[in-house]
């Protein structure tokens, strides 16, 4: 891969990756909850999510998963199903419990790491749509001149570090946030805000697919 299709790929990526959608939400929620250092496991766990469909859409299985337009339609609706039950845990979870101190949300102790990593991972997969994506989309930046499994290592490794690094900018988010949580009341509209755009892209999704 040459240097002006890495940076156009690095660019174009990162342009994709911060569009807002409901994993970024989740980054801000984690990080208003337990600081951004203690939100790893949500950052790796939807990291690991978008680059399993990067890597099966590079090694050519995602046009298995297309072709087999049942197994796509179920994989959708399933997708669609979870981003609808998280919002509705959301809003439970956002009627009970004292308030918290989000200003010093650092200090809290930190979430259990496999729940944490396990709902990001499930929330990022939840779009198997991005199977189409990666596949109409890394063409752009394979050449069939150059060694293939060398660009697509080179395309992966690329994704982690700025997908990484974005959901870290979705973090740094959540303090200027803070200063508006500062009574229960505030709190539970914000998850209940939360919960309520987790379920409208559920129903989105469910509508599309």
């Amino acid at each position: 891969m040459s240097f002006e299709a890495l940076s156009l790929y690095v660019i174009s990526i990162f342009v994709v990756i911060m569009i807002p959608g409901p994993l970024s939400l989740f980054m801000v929620s984690n990080s208003v909850n337990y600081g951004i250092l203690k939100s790893y496991p949500a950052f790796l766990g939807g990291t690991v999510a978008s680059t399993l469909y990067l890597v099966i859409s590079a090694a050519g299985l995602g046009a298995l998963v297309v072709a087999a337009d049942n197994l796509f339609a179920l994989l959708k609706i399933l997708g669609a199903i979870y981003l609808v039950y998280l919002g509705y845990v959301t809003i439970k979870e956002s009627m009970k419990g004292k308030a918290t101190d989000f200003a010093n949300a650092e200090l809290r102790e930190a979430p259990d790491f496999g729940r944490l990593f396990k709902k990001a991972f499930l929330l990022g997969a939840s779009n198997p749509k991005d199977i189409i994506f990666f596949m109409a989309f890394l063409p752009q930046f394979i050449s069939t001149d150059g060694n293939l499994k060398q660009q697509i290592f080179i395309i992966v490794i690329t994704w982690i570090v700025v997908d990484l690094l974005c959901k870290i900018l979705y973090g740094l988010l959540a303090k200027p946030i803070r200063p508006f949580l500062d009574t229960r009341k505030n709190i539970s509209r914000f998850e209940k805000s939360i919960g309520v755009l987790y379920i409208m892209a559920g129903g989105i999704a469910a509508v599309v697919a």
